[in-house]
């Protein structure tokens, strides 16, 4: 999984002029639906193929173009490391591709400029968060949002070292043995094992080394494990966003669903308290004159860079049922949401891209003015 911010989709919207590709499709993480996978990024390809050429882009340009596209498609094949969604960006001699934890629709679009709507509802997950997997034979680490969980690659990395707990060796037993015509016998003395300080040390090597991945990342830190695991833990540690609680019980007994399920909630209000905040603001000063709706007058504001706070519909009308979307110089109701979007966060203001039922005003977007 990739985790986007607003640098990165204000970088993707400078990248102007020329044919651009931007492709968007869900895809499947595992099993036969994988094969999938592959068929939708063909013909989403394909797609973008025929655009290109009706829009006056030579053969040869538009294969050269679109090749770096259909690499991806034995990785798509086979679902490697791949998230609930692949957005994937193509210009003349590059590419771009994210797996996003989002359920994207399967979508072209083709014009001077890479389109950003279907990425914004990653702003609205409140951040990430990682949640640490604990039990007596090893660790994981994971990092999540809103929508799910994927696992952390750390090959290479000093936390590799130290994802195998400690054995525990089986306790020996004190015996006495007879020698037998030595009149003599030979005592061993067994060791209880108990690996309680073996285990702790260990936990303050694997913190230390967590801090290294995660460096100056603020983001919050759940505990999955048995609470007497956790307990332990929680004495050695050292980074500052741990969470106070965490999820009970051996991690390995659930699937990454259901073990994000049992960690977003208690990550929930630390991450989207933001969000509620923003909402009731918007509330209070409607009415003021600091607040804005109407797809022209919520444009305008953001281009003046008077946008504070941004809400954008996640639901709301948009390309319908068409599979191909054409950008072009003259705005359409899509291109409105992207502009107003790009140009809030380049002016450091904050966007939600919400569901109707978190929308703070029925207007598809609605916004809280600096002045």
């Amino acid at each position: 999984m990739d985790i986007l911010n607003a640098h990165d989709l204000t970088a993707l919207s400078d990248a102007r002029g020329g044919f651009r590709v931007s492709v968007f499709l869900p895809t499947h993480r595992a099993g036969p639906q994988t094969e999938r996978n592959a068929i939708r990024l063909k013909n989403l390809l394909r797609q973008a193929e025929q655009a290109l050429i009706d829009d006056g882009v030579s053969a040869a340009a538009t294969d050269q173009m679109l090749e770096p596209g259909r690499h991806l498609l034995d990785r798509a094949r086979s679902g490697e490391r791949l998230s609930d969604g692949l957005a994937v960006f193509l210009e003349p001699g590059g590419i771009r591709h994210f797996r996003v934890p989002l359920r994207l629709p399967e979508l072209t679009a083709v014009g001077d400029r890479f389109l950003m709507r279907p990425l914004l509802p990653l702003l609205s997950t409140g951040g990430h968060f990682h949640v640490l997997a604990l039990s007596q034979d090893e660790i994981k680490l994971f990092r999540g949002s809103r929508y799910g969980l994927d696992e952390v690659a750390v090959d290479g990395l000093a936390l590799a070292v130290w994802l195998t707990m400690p054995r525990r060796r089986a306790p020996v037993h004190a015996f006495v043995a007879d020698r037998g015509g030595t009149g003599g016998r030979a005592v061993f003395h067994g060791i209880d094992d108990d690996t309680t300080p073996l285990v702790a040390q260990h936990f303050r090597r694997v913190d230390r080394a967590l801090r290294e991945v995660l460096q100056a990342d603020a983001a919050p830190l759940v505990l999955a494990g048995v609470r007497s695991t956790q307990a332990l833990y929680r004495q050695v540690n050292t980074y500052p966003e741990l969470m106070d609680d965490g999820v009970d019980g051996n991690p390995w007994d659930l699937s990454l669903e259901q073990l994000h399920r049992h960690a977003w909630p208690v990550v929930e209000p630390a991450l989207c308290g933001g969000e509620a905040v923003a909402a009731g603001t918007y509330r209070e000063l409607r009415g003021t004159g600091r607040t804005c709706t109407g797809t022209m007058a919520v444009s305008a504001a953001a281009r003046e860079g008077r946008i504070e706070t941004l809400f954008v519909r996640t639901d709301a009308p948009g390309p319908g049922k068409r599979t191909v979307i054409r950008l072009h110089e003259h705005t359409s109701a899509v291109d409105h949401v992207d502009d107003a979007a790009i140009s809030t966060l380049r002016h450091s203001g904050t966007v939600y891209a919400v569901p109707r039922d978190r929308m703070p005003d029925s207007s598809p977007m609605a916004a809280t003015l600096r002045y």
